[in-house]
């Protein structure tokens, strides 16, 4: 008899439970996480992460270097990031003969970063199951430990500007360079990739020794353009994703439209690609909708951007109000849409 996981029989139980309808939607959002749309960035993440594995198996090195991805938030550098590194077969961790084996080892930055934190994430990460020590020193030390036994030569960091906001300016200091030393510890160097907001350059800047500066790529992800090739890009994006969920489009896809929905996503790839995935889960959970017979609507955009941006109101909906482009938004840290200003509030200010 097969084990059978407690995750596996759960999920079980509730596919056996649930509607046919609801187990078939299952299946189509499954496909819409999985459906990663190819951007320019992908291809030179790639190459970096290419070169940085050609430096590690030349195995000549005596220090690693940074590899720093930067983008505004929503720009979708993580999703890039992430896609790279699971496409790659050399970063696909594997049972060696004693142990688990892992190229890299990746984590997310905890916000409000600490030397304890850190190390604290990055060892649950790495799967070290003992209790962890008090001494974030300690904690380091044991995780350059955890990556020789796992032979994990790269170290990729996620939302790496929380490192940027240590509490103090010592902790950030005492942080930073045992980060920085990473890199060209003896008899073991770690490559860094790093991956967040613009301002992470600052991490290479305040190197006062400039150790890192001569040897770290950067990779920035920039926003997108009233542009031929951008506007044809999230049209084929829209399609793509509407075809992997079995819908069709309820309304002619205008140039209006695309800088309208380019708009609502603050023209950046990730934001714009999150406001279609709304629209969709709105279609397939449309009392109207069927399975191969469901149709995208404006409708569904204008309830997927609510959601995006905290049940705005319609005044302030890119995708109800006709001079949409008045309507200015930014991201807070959690992703989502904020600081809304209204075509009524800017008129106001302009008279």
């Amino acid at each position: 008899m097969t084990d059978i996981s407690a995750d596996d029989e759960m999920l079980a139980h509730i596919r056996a439970t649930v509607s046919p309808d609801t187990e078939y939607r299952s299946r189509l959002l499954h496909e819409l996480k999985a459906t990663h749309i190819v951007t320019p960035a992908d291809e030179k993440i790639a190459d970096e992460l290419e070169k940085m594995v050609a430096h590690v198996l030349a195995g000549n090195s005596t220090e690693g270097y940074a590899l720093t991805i930067t983008g505004k938030s929503g720009a979708g550098k993580s999703e890039s990031l992430n896609r790279c590194l699971d496409a790659h077969p050399s970063f696909k961790p594997f049972e060696g003969k004693y142990n688990k084996l892992s190229l890299s080892l990746r984590a997310e930055t905890p916000p409000s970063t600490t030397l304890k934190s850190l190390g604290k994430e990055l060892l649950i990460s790495s799967g070290y199951e003992v209790a962890v020590n008090g001494d974030p020193d300690e904690n380091w030390r044991t995780l350059i430990q955890r990556m020789k036994i796992m032979q994990t030569r790269i170290l990729v960091l996620d939302e790496f500007q929380h490192v940027l906001d240590a509490p103090t300016s010592m902790k950030y200091m005492h942080l930073s360079n045992s980060i920085k030393a990473l890199t060209n510890n003896k008899g073991w160097p770690i490559w860094l990739v790093i991956a967040g907001v613009p301002s992470i350059e600052n991490f290479i800047d305040r190197d006062p020794h400039k150790q890192l500066d001569r040897r770290a790529p950067l990779v920035e992800i920039d926003d997108l353009k009233n542009e031929d090739d951008d506007r044809n890009r999230v049209e084929d994006t829209l399609y793509a994703l509407i075809e992997c969920c079995e819908l069709s489009l309820g309304f002619v896809l205008t140039r209006d439209f695309l800088l309208r929905l380019m708009h609502g996503g603050i023209w950046r790839f990730g934001m714009t690609v999150h406001i279609i995935k709304n629209a969709i889960e709105k279609a397939l959970w449309d009392k109207d909708w069927s399975r191969g017979r469901g149709k995208l609507t404006k409708e569904h955009f204008i309830e997927g951007y609510s959601r995006l941006a905290r049940n705005c109101s319609l005044e302030t909906n890119v995708f109800h109000v006709d001079e949409w482009h008045l309507i200015q938004r930014e991201v807070d840290d959690k992703g989502r849409l904020v600081d809304a200003v209204s075509i009524k509030s800017r008129r106001k200010r302009a008279s």
